[in-house]
């Protein structure tokens, strides 16, 4: 995951020093949430032996960071599996029954701890394989990475936007000069209006960050709507080849 240019630029709109790097994860999780997966598939990983799907353990655990909603196929030996329903879980493993999964027309659902159950049962040599949207691909040298930087950004500019000092002192307490003090013990009027003018200015920049953040989830919502509706497939197209 290259993600260097985009931190880069997300420090350069809002001035931060250092960018939140659970700020980048959580623009890319957005921009793989609510783009069609049919649109995404060039961003996409299979799974390894290392989260299952042979011998030990048969069962495929997603890996960090993704979910099982992410899936696009499930195969098992280059046979392509169907996902069952809930009510048709017990029969596919069931050797009586005409919806039993075979080697040929393997079958899966998702369980429970981000979990896929292939059957017949993966072995060794032939391995339960599930292809899925891997966030990390949405980076640097990608289309959506504006997405990112815009939705970064507007949780950078919140999180301005809720430091304390912005938040103005209207208390009583003496220890922080906190504007109530002001009023109660200052018999200088001047010096009370101008606390009262330091907290307008600070209130004021809370203002303008939280215009800031509207403003880039506003851009990040829009990137999504032009990245499906300009994409060389149409989502249309897409659904009708699937």
């Amino acid at each position: 995951m290259a993600t260097a240019a985009i931190t880069a630029e997300i420090k350069d709109i809002t001035g931060v020093t250092t960018a939140d790097v659970d700020f980048i994860v959580s623009g890319q999780k957005f921009a793989i949430a609510n783009v069609p997966k049919e649109l995404l598939k060039w961003a996409s990983s299979d799974t390894s032996t290392s989260d299952g799907g042979d011998s030990s353990p048969t069962t495929i655990t997603m890996p960090t960071g993704s979910r099982v909603d992410n899936i696009i196929s499930v195969r098992r030996n280059n046979f392509e599996a169907e996902e069952v329903s809930i009510r048709d879980r017990a029969f596919i493993a069931n050797t009586s029954s005409l919806k039993l999964a075979t080697s040929t027309f393997p079958k899966y659902y998702k369980a429970s701890a981000n979990t896929i159950v292939v059957k017949p049962d993966p072995t060794d040599s032939e391995l339960a394989i599930a292809e899925y949207i891997d966030f990390t691909k949405i980076d640097d040298n990608c289309d959506l990475r504006n997405v990112v930087i815009n939705y970064a950004c507007f949780k950078e500019f919140v999180k301005l936007m809720m430091v304390s000092a912005r938040q103005g002192d209207f208390s009583a307490d003496s220890s922080t000069m906190g504007t109530e003090h002001w009023i109660r013990t200052e018999e200088d009027s001047e010096m009370l209006m101008a606390r009262v003018q330091t907290i307008q200015a600070q209130l004021g920049e809370r203002t303008h960050f939280g215009q800031m953040s509207q403003q880039h989830y506003n851009l990040a919502l829009s990137e999504i709507k032009s990245y499906i509706e300009n994409h060389p497939k149409t989502l249309d197209m897409a659904m009708a080849m699937k």
